[in-house]
């Protein structure tokens, strides 16, 4: 069954999420849930380590113009990646179609088009089957359904994508639910935040950002340190709040989100040594109870990827 014949069961899960909701326990302003195994169900899926959108992938069967495209790509020979991806996707190998999304939306090799991009995740996610045995492929089809998301939510007229957030919102939902991908859980905690797609629900964003916290995304922890400067729906506490984005900045790629390491340097020089010095010390409990990759985990069970 494709994904397009799956949308129908999207509004199975928003049901489902309704009761959930109902049945989360509550979170404290500062972000530690009132019941220790708060959202545990969330670690099945692999977290937003900074490798997540091009995790490390061995599967024999891939064929030798694959493994080139991908040595190529590695090493930032995004020519020579573009011509041995394009030749597989000929070949149907979605995987190759998810690395070419990747690369017109991040304009890798090529300039930077969103037309396309949304095409190839298109492509992948038309592949996604709930039973597919092979975990790393179904990562792949549950991303490009993120990335599908992600236009959706925004939209981008000049590759003349409508922005759609309620659709965005139950594929994100879907997707958090299912497999608790933490891009889904970033983009659910600042869609009910904001009231994107949905009515405004401020402290069910902040368990979803939590949620995505834990699982270090960078987003994740870089909105919940603005939340904190400015004191939005928490207590205002600069401290925890520099604690957020020294946590982002572990967590993110400085060539993929340079606004969260602008952003670090900012507060930190406006901080008092005392305060950054207990902020540090918050970032290091953190860090140890959820490190990066620390909840690594493919998504039925806790085999090695």
């Amino acid at each position: 069954m494709s994904w397009k014949a799956r949308r129908g069961l999207i509004a199975l899960a928003t049901l489902c999420a309704v009761i959930i909701c109902a049945l989360t326990p509550a979170v404290a302003a500062d972000g530690t849930p009132d019941d220790p195994g708060f959202l545990g169900e969330f670690y099945s899926y692999l977290p937003a380590a900074p490798d997540i959108k091009l995790p490390d992938i061995n599967i024999p069967f891939w064929t030798d113009d694959f493994k080139t495209a991908k040595k190529a790509y590695n090493k930032a020979n995004y020519d020579k990646a573009l011509k041995y991806f394009r030749k597989c996707s000929d070949d149907g190998n979605f995987v190759a179609d998810w690395y070419l999304g990747h690369m017109y939306r991040l304009g890798r090799g090529v300039p930077r088009d969103d037309a396309t991009a949304y095409s190839y995740y298109s492509r992948v996610a038309d592949h996604y089957d709930p039973d597919e045995t092979d975990l790393t492929r179904l990562r792949i089809t549950v991303d490009a359904m993120v990335q599908i998301a992600d236009y959706q939510r925004t939209g981008a007229a000049s590759a003349g994508i409508p922005q759609n957030a309620p659709a965005a919102a139950q594929t994100y939902l879907k997707i958090a639910i299912t497999y608790g991908h933490p891009a889904a859980q970033y983009a659910l905690g600042v869609m009910n935040i904001k009231g994107e797609g949905m009515r405004p629900n401020p402290q069910q964003g902040l368990k979803w950002l939590i949620a995505a916290a834990r699982k270090r995304n960078p987003q994740s922890e870089a909105f919940l340190g603005e939340l904190y400067l400015q004191g939005k729906f928490v207590r205002i506490d600069s401290t925890r709040a520099l604690m957020w984005y020294i946590l982002a900045a572990q967590s993110a790629r400085q060539d993929e989100n340079p606004e969260i390491f602008n952003r670090l340097q900012q507060i930190e020089a406006s901080t008092p040594e005392e305060a950054r010095l207990e902020a540090e010390a918050r970032a290091r409990v953190w860090d140890e109870q959820y490190p990066i990759g620390g909840h690594s985990m493919p998504v039925s069970d806790q085999g090695d990827q």
